[in-house]
C-alpha cells in the first residue's frame, strides 16, 4: 500500500500527527527531570562499583539514552558495565553493589542472568550487569549487546527520527503488540528504532508494513543472503540486529501481533484516526456482562487461579499461555469445540483462564469410524476393543468399506472436564510443575454468568474486549 494514501492531501493527518507527537514527546521539565536523576546515579554507581573494588562503570541504555522515550514512560536501564577481563563470578559482585546502592525494596528477576529491579525516587528501574565488549570479539554474556544498541541507534538515528519512533511506539501500544515481554510477544522498543532507521519515517514503517508476508526480512546491514536468513531463523518476522547477526530482534513477536500490526498499518493508512494511538475505553458495568454472558449462545468456562507467590511476569505468563493451551488441547481431545481461549491476571495474586465453548455439554454417544475391511489385523484389533465393551452402544457394523462403532463418551461436560484434570493441579495434561503446586492448591471452575463474583477492575475490562472480540481500531 502507497504510504501517500495518508500524504496527499490529507490535511487531517498533519494535524492529528502533531496532536499525537505533543502528547507523546517529554517536556522540557520531565526531560530535565529523567536526565539529573540519570547522570546522578550513573555517577553515585560508578563511584560505588570502584569502592568496590570493580574496574566498570554504570550507563543508561534503552530508550532513555537513544532519546526515543514516550512522555510519562518512568522506566530506566541502568547496566553495570564490567571490564571484559573479569569472569562471570563478577557479574553477580556487580549486582551485589547496586543491591547495596538501592537498600531495600529490590526484586530479583532472571534473563540469562540475574538482575534487580527497584523504584528509585519515582521511577521504575533495572539494574543489569554487563561486559563492555568489542563487537568483533564476540559477547561474554547476552546483556553485553545493549550498549552495542546504545551505539548503533544514537549513530543512525537522527534528532528527528526520534519522534518518528515515538510515533510508531504509541501506534503499536495502542494497537496491544508493544513489548517484547512474554504477556505481548510484540514490538520491543528497539525493534522500533531498526524499523524506522531502515524505513525513514512511521508512515515508512506502516507503508511497508502493509505489504509484509511471513518470514519478511529487514536487515539493515545487509550482510546475508534472505533465503539463508529465512532458514536461519524461522520467525514470522526477521529483523537481524545490525551488532549481533545471529540474534532476530523480532524473535519474540508472534504470528498474532504480527498480523495485528499489519492489518492495524493497512487500516490506519486508508483512515488515519486517533483511537489507533489511544483506543477509548468504553465503559463496563458488571450488570452488562452478565446479560451479554446470558445472551451467548455459547458457554464460557473460567479457571481461577488464587495465588499467593507470584512469580515474575514473563515467567508467569509463560505458565499461564502453556496452561491455556493445554487445557483447550485437552477440550478438544475430548471433542469439545474449542471457539477461542484467553489467559489474564493481575500479575498479584489471581489468574483466570478462560475458553469459550460451542457447549459444554456434548452428547454421550458417539460414532466411531474404524478401519477399512479389507485391513484384516486392524479389523481384528477394533474388534476386540469395541464388540462386548461396556461403552458400546451399538455395533461394531459395516457402512461401505469399513466397520463403524456407537460408543459412550468418557466426559460430556466440560466443566467437569476441567475440574477432574485439574485436582492434580493439570500436571498430567501438560501444566507447568510451579503452576500445576499453585492450582493444586486451590482452584474454581466457573460456567457463564458463576464469574459474577469477579467482574470489577482490570478482569471486567479484559472479558468486555474478549467477548466483543473485534479490536477497538476495526471499524
Amino acid at each position: 500500500m502507497r504510504v501517500e494514501t495518508i500524504l496527499d492531501g490529507r490535511v487531517e493527518w498533519g494535524a492529528l500527527r502533531g496532536k499525537i507527537l505533543e502528547r507523546v514527546t517529554p517536556g522540557e521539565a520531565e526531560r530535565r527531570l529523567i536526565e539529573a536523576f540519570c547522570e546522578r546515579t550513573e555517577r553515585e554507581l560508578t563511584a560505588r562499583l570502584r569502592e568496590a573494588g570493580l574496574r566498570a562503570v554504570a550507563e543508561v541504555h534503552g530508550s532513555t539514552a537513544h532519546g526515543t522515550w514516550l512522555s510519562g514512560e518512568r522506566d530506566v536501564d541502568i547496566f553495570l558495565v564490567l571490564d571484559p577481563s573479569y569472569g562471570r563470578d563478577a557479574l553477580q559482585r556487580a549486582l551485589d553493589v547496586a543491591k547495596a546502592y538501592v537498600g531495600e525494596g529490590w526484586t530479583e528477576a532472571y534473563a540469562e542472568h540475574p538482575y534487580i529491579r527497584a523504584v528509585v525516587e519515582g521511577f521504575d528501574v533495572e539494574f543489569v550487569p554487563c561486559f563492555r565488549v568489542d563487537p568483533r570479539e564476540g559477547l561474554i554474556s547476552a546483556t553485553d549487546r545493549t550498549p552495542l544498541h546504545t551505539r548503533f541507534v544514537n549513530a543512525r538515528l537522527p534528532r528527528a527520527g526520534q519522534d518518528e519512533v515515538r510515533l510508531l511506539k504509541q501506534f503499536a501500544r495502542g494497537i496491544g503488540v508493544y513489548g517484547a515481554e512474554v504477556k505481548i510477544g510484540g514490538f520491543s522498543g528497539y525493534l522500533c528504532e531498526l524499523l524506522v532507521i531502515r524505513f525513514g519515517s512511521f508512515e515508512g514503517v506502516l507503508g511497508a508494513a502493509a505489504g509484509w508476508r511471513r518470514g519478511e526480512v529487514v536487515d539493515i546491514a545487509g550482510g546475508a543472503e534472505r533465503e539463508e536468513l529465512k532458514k536461519r531463523f524461522r520467525d514470522p518476522l526477521i529483523v537481524v540486529d545490525p551488532v549481533d547477526p545471529g540474534r532476530n530482534v523480532a524473535s519474540p513477536v508472534t504470528d498474532t501481533a504480527l498480523w495485528t500490526f499489519v492489518a492495524a498499518a493497512r487500516a490506519f493508512l486508508r483512515k488515519p484516526e486517533e483511537r489507533f494511538f489511544y483506543p477509548e475505553e468504553e465503559p463496563v458495568s458488571p450488570e452488562a456482562l452478565l446479560e451479554a454472558l446470558r445472551g451467548r449462545e455459547s458457554n464460557l468456562l473460567f479457571v481461577v487461579i488464587e495465588d499467593d507467590d507470584v512469580d515474575v511476569p514473563d515467567i508467569l505468563w509463560g505458565q499461564l499461555y502453556k496452561a491455556e493451551k493445554a487445557l483447550a488441547n485437552l477440550l478438544r481431545k475430548r471433542e469439545f469445540h474449542v471457539i477461542r481461549s484467553a489467559a489474564w491476571s493481575d500479575e498479584a495474586s489471581r489468574h483466570i483462564l478462560v475458553f469459550e465453548l460451542e457447549s459444554a455439554a456434548i452428547p454421550g454417544v458417539v460414532k466411531l469410524k474404524g478401519p477399512p475391511v479389507e485391513m484384516a489385523e486392524s479389523s481384528e484389533r477394533f474388534l476386540r476393543a469395541h464388540l462386548n465393551a461396556d461403552s458400546t452402544v451399538s455395533g461394531p457394523w459395516i457402512e461401505g468399506r469399513r466397520w463403524w462403532v456407537e460408543t459412550r463418551r468418557k466426559q460430556t461436560d466440560a466443566s467437569s472436564l476441567l475440574s477432574s484434570a485439574l485436582r492434580d493441579g493439570g500436571r498430567g495434561v501438560g501444566v507447568s510443575r510451579r503452576l500445576s503446586d499453585k492450582i493444586a492448591q486451590g482452584y474454581q471452575v466457573l460456567m457463564d454468568e458463576e464469574i459474577a463474583g469477579h467482574l470489577r477492575g482490570d478482569f471486567a475490562r479484559f472479558l468486555h474486549r474478549f467477548l466483543k472480540g473485534r479490536p477497538v481500531w476495526l471499524d
